[in-house]
Order: structure tokens, then sequence, then C-alpha cells
């Protein structure tokens, strides 16, 4: 069942959305029915897409906008342990594209997923067929296939953030404290000043009583999603896939840079798949040159016809 959140404010709809084992689910809308294109986005592992606020308010003027989180993250419900799971990631989302498609609205709907929502939109696509009119996948830490160069590398880079997320401090005194360590973590990039409060307040929720900032995202919760990120079938997906995809991908060139940035570049290489680097950016790179994110998808849906189309895959 979907229906609005009482509270909705001109900034946006708050929307609740409740998953097939009952987890309530939250998304927003913000209304634009002069815009052409809906899109879709979603966030990374860990994260939330009020921290996201820098990069999505500026595609507010052009598109209409859903911003989703997943369960466990932001402002939707944890729902128990034993379901924080990609094939439940993949449900989620699945009653997400129901709920859209209910509106009836006949613009082309496009996804612009982050990371770990990356990654289930293409898992997604697999287990439930089309339901989107193109897909932008920012950075997505996919799976090489058997005997690619790069799959040992992905084991090994999992595997190191399951052990980084288990390391992570739970609980904070303020949300200041988590927005400063954003600040300075060198693996967090250079954000955006307002971006490292805006992902603190997305991503902590105080304890009743005061005093105490937990994270949403539990580390053990957060550890599982990293060490299961193991599925192959991602380049065969994308090979396949029957509309517009596009990577949006960290700099590659860049000493250090991430494994999926540079396994973007190797399909972008290998393939006809689209592709833009931010130069001079690593993961989180919405947050660290958010313009030029904007930029980019604009361009890819005005490539992909989208601006011009009034089809709607339900």
């Amino acid at each position: 069942m979907n229906m609005p959140i009482p509270g909705g404010t001109a900034q946006g709809q708050e929307m609740a959305l409740y998953a097939d084992d009952g987890t309530l689910l939250s998304w927003r809308l913000f209304p634009n029915p002069g815009a052409r294109v809906r899109l879709v986005l979603s966030h990374g592992n860990g994260l939330a897409m009020d921290g996201y606020q820098v990069f999505w308010r500026n595609l507010l003027a052009d598109f209409e906008v859903v911003v989703f989180d997943f369960r466990g993250h932001g402002r939707s419900q944890a729902g128990a342990a034993a379901a924080h799971h990609w094939t439940q990631f993949e449900a989620d989302l699945q009653a997400l594209c129901d709920a859209l498609a209910a509106q009836g609205d006949a613009r082309p709907l496009v996804g612009v997923f982050h990371s770990l929502s990356a990654v289930t939109s293409l898992r997604h696509l697999d287990r439930y067929g089309p339901r989107w009119d193109a897909l932008v996948l920012v950075d997505p830490p996919l799976s090489p296939p058997p005997g690619h160069a790069m799959e040992s590398d992905h084991a090994h880079e999992v595997q190191l953030l399951a052990e980084a997320a288990l390391r992570r401090r739970p609980a904070f005194d303020s949300p200041q404290q988590l927005a400063d360590r954003f600040a300075r973590v060198a693996v967090f990039g250079v954000w955006q000043a307002q971006a490292c409060m805006d992902m603190a307040v997305g991503t902590l929720r105080q304890v009743a009583g005061g005093g105490v900032w937990q994270l949403r995202c539990a580390p053990e919760r957060e550890a599982l999603v990293y060490r299961n990120n193991h599925w192959p079938l991602a380049q065969q997906v994308l090979a396949n896939c029957p509309f517009p995809v596009h990577l949006l991908a960290a700099d590659a060139t860049m000493p250090g840079s991430g494994l999926p940035a540079r396994y973007a570049l190797d399909l972008h290489q290998s393939s006809v798949i689209g592709y833009t680097s931010i130069a001079g950016t690593g993961h989180f790179l919405q947050l660290e040159q958010p313009q030029a994110c904007v930029h980019a998808i604009a361009q890819f849906v005005r490539q992909a016809g989208l601006f011009a189309s009034a089809s709607y895959k339900a």
C-alpha cells in the first residue's frame, strides 16, 4: 500500500510504502508537472538520500524527482536483521516501481542509482524485467565475471569494506561529530561542506532520552551487504539491457582510484555502454562535484531522446 505521510511540505511530499514483509519504506516525491521526465534516485550502502541534497536539489527545476531510502537506511524502517540482504532490496525496489506505476504517470522514468542501489537496480532488472526507460549507474561496485582480471580485486575490496564497516563507530554525541569525520577522512573525498552535515543528519537517529545519536544502518548490517556483494551476472545483464544505460563514474586515472571506477572504465572500453567520468572525484562524486554530475545526467537524458518521449514501461 502506498500513501502520503501527514506533514508533507512544499519542498516535497513524504510517502510511505509497505514492503512485502511489512517494513515501512520511505520515498519522497518532488512534484514538477511541467517536467518531461521523472527521475528516481537512491543511495549507497550505509547512507541516506537526505545526505545527497547538494546533488539532487539541482535536479528539481528540470525533472520530477523521487528519492528513495532502502530499508535500514535514512527515513525507512530497519526491518528484521534477517531481511537485510540483496534479494530483499530487489523486492523493495519492485514495490517502489509498482507504487510509481500505480500513479499512472506517462512520462519516461529514469533511475539514477549510486553504489548499492546501482547494483540492486541491475539485480532487479534481471529478476523482474524492465521497469525503467533508462538507467544511470553512479560508480557501481559491480562484480566482474569469472575469469576477469579484476575478479580477485573485487573479492578483496568487498572484504576490506566489510572489515572497515565493522570498525565503524556506531554512536555519536551529535551529528556534528560525524560531519567532522566526513570532512576529514581521506576515503570520503572532498565533499561539499553542506554535504557533510546533511549526510550526518540523514544517517543518524537520536536515541530516546537524547544525548546519543546512533547510525540508522547498523555497522554489522552494512558489513554484511558488502561481504555478500558477489553477483557475476552484472556484465551480462548490462550487455542485454533493453533500454539505455549510462555509467557515471569516479576518476579511474587518479592514484588509488577505487575498483568501481576502474571496472566502469573497463566496461565502457569493452562495450557500447555510455560512460562519463567526473575528473578528480572518488566514489562519492555526487557530493564532490554535484553540478558536473547533474550536467552529465541531463546530457544523457537528452541524448537518449527522453525529453521528447512519452512512453512509460509499467
